[in-house]
C-alpha cells in the first residue's frame, strides 16, 4: 500500500496513537499457543482459505458471532496479531471475563456514539494492524441480525481492506469439548474485499455504510456451513402481541384510557428474547427475575421493581435497547416498561390481579407452517 492511499497513517504521528499496536504480544502469543492446542485437541475443526488470513495489515477480519469461541478460532489461526473490538457498554460475560479482560479489547460504547472506541480502531489500522470485529454486533438473534455499521465505516476512514469469515458448529460447542465429544467445528476465510467508498451519492453516508455493511454481512454469510445457516434462519414474518387482562376476584376490570398498554408488542418481543434478558441477569445484575412469572400475580411488588430497575439502567444506557432493537423498537420497548409500570401500580393500590401474557406467531422457514407461542423465552439464568 503506497503511501499516498493512507492519508489516516500519514496524518497521525507516532506519538498521537491512543492505542500501540501490537500490544501485550508476549502474553497474546501465548494465548494463541495454547487456544491451538486446546482446540486441536478437543475439537474437530476445519479450515478453509486458511492462506488467506493475513500477519499484518492494515486489515479488518469479520465474522459472524454465535458465542466467544468464534473469537479464540480468529485469534488463534491468524498469523498477525487480531486486536479485536468488543462490548463497552456492558460488563463482559461472568464466565468469560477473566480471558476477556487479560486478553485486551478495544471497548466500544454500542447502541450509544463513541469517539473514542472508533479512535483506537483506526490508530490500530494506522499502524498497518489487524482488526477483528463481528458485523452483527451481539448473540441475540442468530442469522436474522443486520450488520451494524461500524465495520463499514473503520474501513472507510482507514482505508484498510475487509476479510469475511464464515464460522460454523460453534454453538454449544464449548460445552461438548468440555465433555470430550470433540464437536465439529469449520472456519471458512472468504476472499480480501475492496476498502469501503462511498459509492451511492444520492445517499447520505450513513445509508452508505449501511450498505456497504450489509455486503459485508452478505460475504459472510455465503461462508457459513448452509445447514447452519438454515437451522438459526428458521422463522420469518414474526409477530408480537401481549395479552393484559386485569382481574378483580376473576371479573375482568375495564382499564382507563390513560393505563392502557400501547406498546405492548414491544415487550413480548423482548420476551422472546432470552440472550437480551440474561445480560440484564448475568451481566449487570438487574433484579429482572420476577418478570418470568407473568400469570395471574396479585403481588406485583417484585414485578414492579424488576421493571423500574430497567427503566432505571436506561437512564446510565439508553442505547441499551436502540442498538438491540433499533431506535423505533428500543424507543417502544422503553415505553412499554413505562406504561406497564404505571399500570402496575395502579393495580397494586386496587388490590387487583394481573396477567400478562407474550404471544409470538411466525412461519416456520423450512415447512411454512404457522406456529403461534405462548408465554416468552427465558434464558437459564432465570
Amino acid at each position: 500500500m503506497t503511501p499516498d492511499s493512507r492519508p489516516l497513517a500519514n496524518a497521525m504521528k507516532k506519538n498521537e496513537f491512543s492505542l500501540k499496536y501490537p500490544r501485550r504480544v508476549l502474553f497474546r502469543k501465548g494465548m494463541k499457543f495454547l487456544s491451538k492446542l486446546l482446540i486441536t485437541m478437543l475439537t474437530e475443526i476445519k479450515i478453509s482459505g486458511k492462506e488467506n488470513l493475513p500477519d499484518q495489515g492494515p486489515m479488518i477480519l469479520a465474522g459472524n458471532h454465535v458465542a466467544t469461541l468464534e473469537a479464540v478460532m480468529m485469534a488463534a489461526y491468524t498469523p498477525g496479531i487480531v486486536e479485536f473490538v468488543g462490548t463497552g457498554d456492558i460488563p463482559f460475560d461472568p464466565n468469560y471475563a477473566v480471558f476477556a479482560n487479560a486478553y485486551g479489547l478495544i471497548p466500544i460504547n454500542r447502541g450509544n456514539l463513541d469517539r473514542k472506541g472508533l479512535r483506537m480502531g483506526l490508530n490500530v489500522l494506522a499502524q498497518d494492524g489487524i482488526i477483528g470485529i463481528f458485523p452483527e454486533g451481539g448473540t441475540w438473534d442468530h442469522a436474522n441480525m443486520s450488520a451494524q455499521i461500524g465495520v463499514a465505516l473503520l474501513s472507510y476512514r482507514a482505508q484498510a481492506p475487509i476479510l469475511p469469515i464464515g464460522f460454523g458448529g460453534v454453538k454449544g460447542s464449548l460445552e461438548k469439548a468440555l465433555k470430550l465429544k470433540h464437536p465439529a467445528l469449520q472456519m471458512n476465510v472468504g476472499e480480501l474485499m475492496a476498502p469501503v467508498t462511498l459509492e451511492d451519492h444520492d445517499l447520505p453516508i450513513k445509508a452508505n455504510l449501511q450498505k456497504a455493511a450489509d455486503q459485508v454481512m452478505t460475504k459472510i454469510n455465503a461462508l457459513i456451513p448452509d445447514e447452519e445457516f438454515q437451522l438459526f434462519q428458521r422463522r420469518i414474518d414474526k409477530l408480537h402481541r401481549l395479552e393484559i387482562k386485569v382481574l378483580d376476584h376473576d371479573q375482568a376490570v375495564a382499564l382507563p384510557k390513560e393505563l392502557i398498554v400501547r406498546h405492548g408488542e414491544a415487550y413480548a418481543r423482548f420476551l422472546y428474547n432470552p440472550t437480551i434478558m440474561d445480560v440484564l441477569v448475568r451481566n449487570l445484575h438487574l433484579p429482572i427475575k420476577p418478570i418470568k412469572l407473568i400469570n395471574r400475580e396479585v403481588n406485583l411488588r417484585p414485578l414492579l421493581k424488576a421493571w423500574r430497575s430497567i427503566l432505571d439502567y436506561l437512564e446510565i444506557n439508553p442505547g441499551y435497547f436502540t442498538y438491540r432493537f433499533g431506535v423505533v423498537g428500543g424507543l417502544a420497548m422503553k415505553k412499554s416498561l413505562q406504561e406497564l409500570h404505571r399500570l402496575g401500580e395502579w393495580v397494586c393500590q386496587s388490590g387487583y390481579a394481573i396477567t400478562i401474557q407474550p404471544v409470538r406467531q411466525y412461519r416456520n422457514v423450512h415447512t411454512g407452517a404457522a406456529v403461534i407461542e405462548r408465554g416468552g423465552c427465558f434464558p437459564e439464568s432465570m
